[in-house]
């Protein structure tokens, strides 16, 4: 476990180097500046917070996606293109834990990356409003687990496929994983009547991460209560999926050729 750690540690600091933080501090900029640009329009105290809030966790959570989806699909082919697998593999350390390395790695980013953006949006919003506001930390607690699950399923294509068709794959997963049923009843159903199309989305549903369970914007923005198990109810669903993801990536990375 300790070399898989300090494997991770390497990657974190590859990815300060390639400069990631620096779109994290600008968007943390934007999210510091959100809330007085909304209030400029002068809805009123209740809607003003309610749409900072909004537009702010859903730049958080796409800016999550992105760089999962990122970080993801190019772990693998950078260390392969770059020469720098074989000194590591050729050392005591299995594939499987190569790739944990690379999941420990980018979970690390994802979370200091989203902390921060949730930080920016709850202190900006809290200088108007007088108040702090631990809701904008909850549905930024879901989106690090969404973004972690999609992080290590690109991972997974990633040890078969070429960086841009993983990226792909991944947007797949997380665009279908994603559609929420009254979506698919509105669009597919009432207003097209495709009941093929329907069908076959909610079949994919059932085999997929159902990424819907994680967007927990809706209730930080308009104060709905969450039960207290459903916390740690998503939390065992995502790591169950990274394991899953993660045990099938070094299934195929053992076949490959390096």
């Amino acid at each position: 476990m300790s070399s898989v750690l300090k494997l991770s540690k390497l990657y974190f600091l590859g990815e300060i180097r390639r400069q990631v933080h620096l779109v994290t501090l600008f968007l943390g900029v934007i999210l510091l500046m959100l809330p007085a640009y909304v209030n400029s329009f002068s809805m009123g105290l209740g809607a003003f917070e309610r749409v900072a809030k909004d537009f702010g966790l859903t730049i958080i959570g796409y800016y999550g996606v992105a760089m999962a989806i990122w970080m993801g699909s190019t772990a693998v082919n950078r260390d392969i293109e770059g020469r720098s697998i074989h000194p590591i593999l050729a050392r005591p350390l299995t594939r499987l834990q190569y790739l944990m390395a690379h999941l420990v790695s980018m979970f690390n980013m994802l979370f200091l990356s989203l902390l921060f953006l949730a930080l920016c949006l709850t202190v900006s919003v809290g200088i108007l409003t007088h108040g702090a506001d631990a809701d904008v930390l909850m549905a930024t607690a879901g989106d690090l687990l969404a973004s972690t699950v999609l992080a290590s399923a690109c991972l997974c294509f990633s040890t078969f496929a070429s960086p841009p068709l993983a990226g792909v794959i991944g947007a797949f997963l997380y665009l279908v994983g994603g559609l929420s049923n009254a979506f698919i009843r509105f669009f597919l159903v009432e207003d097209r009547s495709s009941y093929l199309m329907a069908g076959l989305a909610r079949a994919f549903k059932l085999l997929l991460p159902n990424f819907e369970v994680f967007r927990l914007k809706d209730p930080a923005v308009h104060d709905l209560a969450i039960p207290v198990f459903y916390g740690p109810a998503i939390a065992l669903y995502a790591l169950a999926w990274i394991i899953f993801f993660t045990l099938l990536a070094n299934l195929f990375f053992e076949r490959r050729d390096v």
